[in-house]
């Protein structure tokens, strides 16, 4: 018998490895390729853009068998949860933003909740917060959503069954894939708190104890079982039955707090989406405990109140510094107000409206110019790339979905529910466990964002869709912490504002701010960098390799058809499909 978890490169798995090698040529692209230069189907069944080509191939499945772009989200999501289980899997959380073809739009939070038994001072060792117990162990562990969500998902539009769904799932665990290079770096940086923990160990080591290495395969047969439970049980066995037992079970063994009576409690909940204009766009996002849809709005409607883009065909210093600005105050208003609308009021509609956009834009004209730029703080908190993940699905009928799924940071609490094969996510850490002490992600929170029982942490996760003329032009979602928001933020700018196409608009430079620490993050771009050196003196700078993770859908004018991107600063190549419509 195979041990669990074992790694093996037989001459059957070379073979296997030559044709997933083909398949990924054929369905592929990288962001900075053009459209034309991709042979695609005569009638395709529409787009899937994820950050795996195996999980856009499970949804793109899905599509050619007839189903709709809810079954292929859920298909692809599951697939994730085996191939980046870095990122995110069933042991976290989410959020589902849906919009059928005839207008309908449904916004599922799938996200994770604080035990019954938390409470407000859960991390704070001999009056400070202690980052350790929130970051990695049993006590780090929020009650996981994001199959709730899925399923409620299938309950709201879908045409196909969990059963169904999770079949290539359940054939990517069992029979393997081989992790690439992406894939390699997210894990060296976990080695050592894998090694630690014996149920991870066993799935991500050689059977002599050795790393993994790029072009092994990975099987997990505990996570293939685990699926297969699901198809048969659906979300009962996870949340009532025989995982939620398990689960409940090393919490009381390990000195955490999650019980059978918190998983059986879960509910995904379906809430109105956070609806903005923009020009001729209305744009649909997340709403609390999801700060994203909050944020793009707000920071859209600033760039559209203060007309700081008009009559311009790219970012300068003066557009930068001045977004940088809005960025800066969105974040302050996150870290100020946002949090669980179950628990306290969140003013969303105070905060995305026109209004509230005029008198920022007006209060900060009457003061003097946006800072410049100066000194580079090689010691300051940056965002990290990655810790979650985005993809989105459009079918033939113009059904769009826009997923964001995460266990928060690498590997999330780095545990592995024994017999199970999932990874258990960290996400007590979005909480602020000392109102003003920085999370993981350098951000700060108020009373708002408070450890409660039952309660879900504020988020960063921004799935998004954007609507003209009551059709879709564009669908997105990313993955970095905060810098979600701003890379979100920006692929649209580029797209909507500044005439890029999907493939420029997703690999232009990006910059980032989150209000504290008070600093620009900007991607090495050599001649911004200079230009916003050389603007004066006022504001930290520093540089980073890149900012966020997008991937995205929009419609092509130039193509008549929809194009998808996964970016590259993740992969080298993703699994998308366009769909030829004559016009949008």
């Amino acid at each position: 018998m195979i041990p669990s978890g074992r790694v093996l490169v037989s001459i059957r798995r070379l073979c296997v490895l030559l044709l997933l090698s083909a398949t990924i040529l054929s369905l592929s692209c990288s962001a900075k390729r053009r459209a034309e230069d991709i042979d695609f189907p005569t009638e395709p069944p529409g787009l899937v853009v994820s950050s795996h080509p195996a999980a856009s191939r499970a949804g793109l499945q899905v599509l050619r068998q007839g189903g709709n772009a809810v079954d292929a989200a859920v298909a692809t999501g599951l697939a994730l949860g085996v191939v980046d289980p870095f990122n995110s899997g069933i042991g976290g959380g989410g959020f589902v933003l849906v919009r059928l073809s005839d207008g309908t739009v449904f916004a599922i939070d799938g996200r994770e909740k604080a035990p019954a038994a938390a409470s407000r001072g859960m991390f704070v060792k001999d009056g400070s917060y202690d980052p350790a117990l929130s970051r990695e162990g049993p006590l780090a562990v929020g009650v996981p959503g994001i199959l709730a969500a899925y399923e409620k998902a299938l309950e709201l539009a879908g045409s196909r069954s969990l059963g169904e769904l999770v079949e290539p799932a359940v054939s990517l665990a069992e029979n393997g894939f081989p992790l690439d290079r992406y894939g390699l770096s997210r894990y060296e940086r976990a080695i050592e708190a894998l090694r630690r923990d014996a149920p991870s160990a066993r799935i991500y080591f050689r059977s002599d104890g050795s790393p993994l290495r790029e072009g092994d395969f990975l099987e997990q047969p505990d996570l293939a079982e685990t699926y297969r439970r699901i198809g048969k049980e659906g979300s009962d066995y996870f949340y009532r039955g025989e995982f939620a037992r398990r689960l409940a079970a090393f919490m009381e063994a390990k000195g955490g707090l999650i019980t059978l009576a918190d998983m059986r409690n879960y509910r995904a909940v379906v809430r109105e989406p956070v609806v903005g204009s923009y020009r001729d766009y209305t744009v649909f996002g997340m709403p609390p405990p999801s700060s994203g849809g909050v944020h793009v709005i707000q920071i859209l409607n600033l760039l559209e109140v203060s007309r700081i883009l008009e009559g311009r065909s790219g970012w300068d210093s003066h557009s930068v510094l001045w977004t940088s600005r809005f960025m800066s105050r969105a974040f302050e208003d996150r870290a100020l107000y946002l949090g669980d609308s179950d628990f306290i009021p969140v003013p969303v509609d105070r905060l995305t409206s026109k209004a509230y956009a005029e008198e920022i834009v007006t209060g900060m004209m009457k003061r003097k110019a946006a800072p410049a730029v100066v000194s580079d703080s090689d010691g300051a908190a940056r965002p990290e790339g990655g810790h979650t993940t985005s993809f989105i699905v459009l079918d033939r009928a113009r059904n769009v979905v826009a997923v964001n799924q995460t266990v928060n940071l690498n590997y999330g609490a780095k545990i592995t529910l024994s017999g199970t094969g999932v990874i258990l996510n960290n996400e007590m850490d979005d909480f602020s466990a000392q109102p003003g002490t920085p999370n993981a992600f350098g951000l700060v929170g108020s009373e708002a964002n408070a450890i409660e029982a039952g309660k879900r942490p504020l988020s960063s996760m921004s799935p998004t869709i954007v609507v003209k003329d009551a059709r879709p032009v564009m669908a997105l979602g990313g993955a970095g912490g905060p810098a979600i928001i701003t890379a979100v933020l920006q692929v649209m700018v580029n797209a909507l504002d500044l005439g890029m196409d999907l493939p420029q608009a997703m690999s232009h430079p990006r910059f980032h701010h989150q209000y504290l620490p008070d600093m620009l993050i900007v991607e090495q771009d050599t001649s911004l960098v200079r230009e916003l050196e050389e603007a004066g003196k006022g504001l930290q700078m520093v540089t980073r390799d890149h900012i966020g993770v997008v991937n995205a859908i929009a419609w092509s004018e130039r193509e008549k058809a929809y194009v998808g991107v996964s970016d590259p600063r993740a992969r080298e190549s993703s699994a998308w499909l366009r769909l030829r419509e004559e016009g949008p």
